[in-house]
């Protein structure tokens, strides 16, 4: 076999193992914690075509009806892991506070690209807006939210929805849905340089890796896919002005250097009036209160340090709507 073949087969075998094990750690953690009360919780097939993937859950306060303001979370899992429930505790904890809120699933990879999975965020936005006085859910005021590849996820779908070119070019027609408010915790968007050293430059060292990424990401000849150079948030962002963004991150979080990176291009963006309000919220490892790790929000929701952070995206996400 040709080394094209070698890494696909090196990153199937890698995905295996990572679904695994973080699978097991993840089962374990949840069986310990207790889930937000006074939350209800239904399952909705957003993509009728049988594939278990495509599908939602919508949550929302007990006893509440009408319509809500509507939080779309998109999951983490490297792009390779996860499904509809993997973040339902952290949902939870913010439809608990007066919200209705979407986690849905989209199928992974290596058995879709990149290009599939914007799909897959789009239609599920699509089936909301379809069903809005179903689930009560008001599309325009919406936060979407998404954590490590989810954040990378949420916010290309966000300029997918924003740029007709992308639009084009991801084989999407946007939602009618208006985003207000952009919510990243811990995201991974340099997609071309996912391992990252302590300048915020492509680690040496790290090319065999990111080629078996790439490959997984974007099929076996990953440039001769037409979405390869717009997939970063470097060249996604591009002509796009973006909303209200708030970002979430820590410094014992291993992808640190992304958020960093981040928040020096949102930071620039909201000087040149491309961003409409930029929010960083970033915890210094001298001031934890405990060792906080990659996405601590969404995994442990019940500690006070992610009900901090959690809660004020919230607040960021309200004044969105009414500045």
């Amino acid at each position: 076999p040709g080394s094209g073949e070698v890494n696909m087969c090196i990153g199937k075998l890698a995905v295996a193992y990572m679904r695994w094990d973080t699978g097991r750690h993840d089962r374990a953690r949840i069986a310990s914690q207790t889930p937000p009360p006074g939350v209800s919780v239904r399952e909705y097939v957003y993509l009728d075509d049988g594939d278990p993937m495509h599908k939602l859950n919508v949550y929302r306060p007990e006893g509440e009806s009408g319509t809500l303001p509507l939080i779309v979370n998109v999951h983490g899992g490297a792009w390779a892991y996860g499904d509809k429930d993997l973040n339902a505790y952290y949902c939870m904890y913010l439809a608990s506070k007066g919200f209705c809120v979407v986690g849905m699933g989209y199928r992974l990879m290596p058995d879709v690209t990149l290009k599939e999975q914007v799909q897959d965020v789009i239609a599920s936005m699509d089936f909301i807006c379809d069903h809005r006085e179903e689930l009560g859910a008001d599309v325009g005021r919406v936060m979407l939210s998404g954590d490590s590849a989810g954040g990378h996820l949420s916010s290309l779908a966000l300029a997918v929805m924003l740029s007709p070119e992308l639009a084009a070019r991801y084989g999407v027609t946007p939602p009618d849905m208006t985003v207000r408010c952009l919510v990243m915790s811990h995201p991974v968007c340099e997609v071309h340089s996912v391992l990252l050293d302590a300048e915020g430059k492509p680690a040496k060292g790290g090319g065999a890796v990111q080629r078996v990424f790439e490959k997984l990401m974007f099929g076996a000849h990953p440039r001769d896919n037409d979405i390869y150079d717009f997939s970063a948030f470097t060249r996604y962002s591009r002509g796009v002005r973006f909303p209200y963004v708030m970002l979430i991150g820590c410094e014992r979080d291993v992808y640190s250097r992304h958020s960093l990176l981040l928040s020096d291009l949102f930071a620039e963006l909201e000087r040149e009036g491309r961003c409409e309000k930029f929010l960083f919220d970033f915890v210094p490892a001298a001031e934890e209160t405990r060792k906080l790790r990659h996405v601590y929000n969404i995994v442990r929701y019940e500690w006070e340090e992610s009900k901090r952070v959690n809660d004020l995206s919230l607040g960021f996400f309200v004044k969105s709507i009414s500045d």
